[in-house]
């Protein structure tokens, strides 16, 4: 018989049907829904599969432990075979859920950016009625992005539909999707910089991917352009963010993820006026725990049937 804890939290939780359509899949399932902050190490040592995100420092504890599964689409702190007994352990993520969450997000920021919606706030709270004629077309504009996964494909989709230019990064060439313009190499990184009006990050957070942004890299970009990060805070160098955007290098950014989270109290990036801040919070949804319960679920009964599971993680690329 097969045990599966599932370890909620404040931003995680399986939906109010769940259990049942477990038990559908396999009435002998033994299901154990615990909180994150609570003593779980006892169910943990018993479980074949868990759903959620466990204390890393438990994981070698885990002795049965066959299958975990992440409620993200990162893996940064468990995608390492030492955290773990089971060297063939299987992991695997929720990418697919955020997507379009995130793209909402994304596109929140940059016309937020646009249209000077964050000064008309300041206004509004000052009862200042003051235009600012200081605003940016969306359409006809070109936009890069540095990953095109599910999350920087729904971003580009989105993009396209509003007419702009896309551009995109990858690691490995693939056919030309249709919302996609022109990708480029990783070793051309250069070129999508310097065309682009509008900068997104999708990438995950891993070495090759550290520092991916900094000094020469914006130095390289238009002086109107406007940077997302909505990856991993690693991916640029924030001091030289930092430098960029109070030398107006760059018109601006827009970071839900910073390096280290939360930020401290004590950084300059708090007191930027063309730097949006968020966070942590672009892929947050009300539908995100039923839709990473489908993709739990359809693995479940993979799983049990003997056959290969979607969104594995691969343990040498950490994604």
């Amino acid at each position: 018989m097969s045990k599966i804890l599932v370890i909620r939290n404040e931003i995680f939780d399986l939906p109010e049907a769940a259990e049942a359509e477990i038990k559908k899949i396999n009435p002998e399932v033994e299901l154990n829904l615990i909180d994150s902050n609570s003593d779980y190490l006892p169910l943990l040592k018993e479980a074949e599969i868990v759903f959620g995100w466990p204390k890393t420092e438990l994981l070698k504890k885990a002795e049965n432990l066959k299958w975990l599964h992440l409620p993200s689409a990162g893996v940064d702190r468990y995608a390492n075979k030492e955290l773990y007994q089971n060297r063939d352990l299987m992991l695997t993520n929720s990418s697919g859920v955020y997507g379009k969450p995130i793209a909402e997000h994304v596109f929140s920021m940059i016309m937020a950016h646009n249209r000077n919606l964050i000064d008309y706030a300041y206004d509004k709270k000052e009862k200042k009625w003051q235009r600012k004629n200081d605003i940016k077309d969306f359409f006809n504009s070109t936009v890069g992005i540095l990953g095109l996964g599910d999350i920087g494909s729904t971003i580009a989709k989105r993009a396209k539909a509003w007419g702009a230019g896309v551009l995109a990064l990858k690691r490995t060439m693939i056919e030309l999707p249709n919302y996609v313009d022109q990708i480029y190499l990783n070793d051309d990184l250069d070129k999508l910089l310097k065309e682009s009006d509008y900068l997104i990050l999708t990438l995950p957070g891993t070495p090759e991917t550290e520092g991916i942004i900094g000094r020469k890299e914006l130095k390289m970009m238009k002086d109107t352009a406007f940077i997302v990060n909505i990856g991993r805070g690693s991916l640029i160098k924030q001091d030289e963010l930092l430098e960029a955007l109070k030398n107006n290098w760059i018109a601006g950014a827009g970071l839900d993820v910073t390096d280290p989270e939360p930020l401290p109290e004590d950084s300059e990036l708090w007191e930027l006026d063309n730097l949006i801040l968020t966070p942590h919070t672009s892929g947050f949804s009300p539908t995100n725990d039923q839709r990473r319960f489908e993709i739990f679920k359809d693995n479940l009964q993979s799983y049990l049937n003997g056959q290969s599971l979607i969104n594995k993680v691969d343990f040498e690329l950490k994604y």
